[in-house]
């Protein structure tokens, strides 16, 4: 089983490696198949979708229904206030910032739902408004894309962790793993 975790995890890397941010000027973010393929493009979208998902699969069925419609409905919030072009001030230093706390949450296992919940909120909002904020042309489709790929991330994420972090010595280095890409990711930010 762990060597099933290891592929999957090293397919989401590899589909993350076109560049280190999700939110950087995209040549094309515009209808559907573009919504669809967005969040594969940025580490930073993949690491917080696949971290939120492994938290909510330690979570009661009623918490993690309520983290994946808060996800769903606060990417649509976010990417509704880029539409409109209203300014959410350090949008990238957020999204950063959410890599690292939905890391240090999986370490630190037993996250309250509030917590997780409202983090999931709040994060979400920003990565939806980034999507919001660069899209173009077909733009509805695009949102709609990103919000289906988003997901079926999430899903898949909960059923993979639900099979394979059920271990300590795992959970804790899936989230280190994803704290110091955060941590990479804001000191990239810094410069």
């Amino acid at each position: 089983m762990e060597k099933s975790f290891a592929r999957i995890i090293s397919l989401l890397a590899a589909l993350a490696v076109p560049t280190a941010f999700a939110h950087t000027g995209h040549d094309v973010a515009s209808g559907v198949i573009a919504g669809l393929m967005h969040p594969f493009t940025g580490i930073d979208h993949l690491v917080a979708l696949v971290c939120l998902g492994a938290l909510l699969a330690a979570a009661p069925a009623r918490v993690r229904w309520a983290g994946i419609a808060t996800l769903l409905t606060a990417l649509a919030a976010g990417a509704g206030l880029g539409l409109a072009g209203i300014v959410l001030p350090a949008s990238e230093w957020m999204i950063a910032l959410s890599v690292l706390v939905a890391g240090l949450m999986l370490v630190r296992s037993g996250t309250r739902p509030m917590l997780l919940i409202g983090g999931a909120a709040i994060f979400a909002l920003f990565h939806g408004y980034a999507h919001g904020v660069e899209s173009s042309g077909e733009a509805l489709a695009f949102v709609a894309g990103f919000l289906s790929t988003s997901l079926a991330i999430v899903m898949l994420s909960v059923l993979a962790a639900s099979q394979f972090l059920q271990r300590r010595a795992l959970r804790i280095a899936f989230g280190a793993g994803a704290g110091l890409t955060g941590l990479l990711l804001l000191s990239m930010l810094a410069v």
